[in-house]
């Protein structure tokens, strides 16, 4: 396994979409995805025009490469049985 150190560089962000439906989410990480580009999503939600509701919303930001959490990589669980 690779040990991340402080001095990791995270990668240059490309582009941020704000975008309002999961169709178009899913659009955008198979292109991302095809190009090899890394991606961050979060989802929110935002009152409605009427404000009688919420609505649930992405923003997807584009990287050169993969980002990594900054609270670093989980280890992974032995799965293995013992004896």
């Amino acid at each position: 396994m690779t040990d991340l150190d402080e001095t990791t560089v995270q990668p240059d962000l490309i582009a941020t979409y704000y975008l309002t439906s999961i169709d178009e989410v899913t659009e955008h990480l198979r292109a991302a995805n095809q190009l090899g580009l890394g991606v961050r999503m979060h989802s929110y939600l935002e009152a409605d025009d009427g404000g009688e509701g919420l609505i649930e919303r992405w923003e997807v930001e584009l990287f050169t490469s993969s980002p990594v959490h900054e609270g670093g990589l989980a280890e992974p669980e032995d799965t293995a049985a013992t004896d």
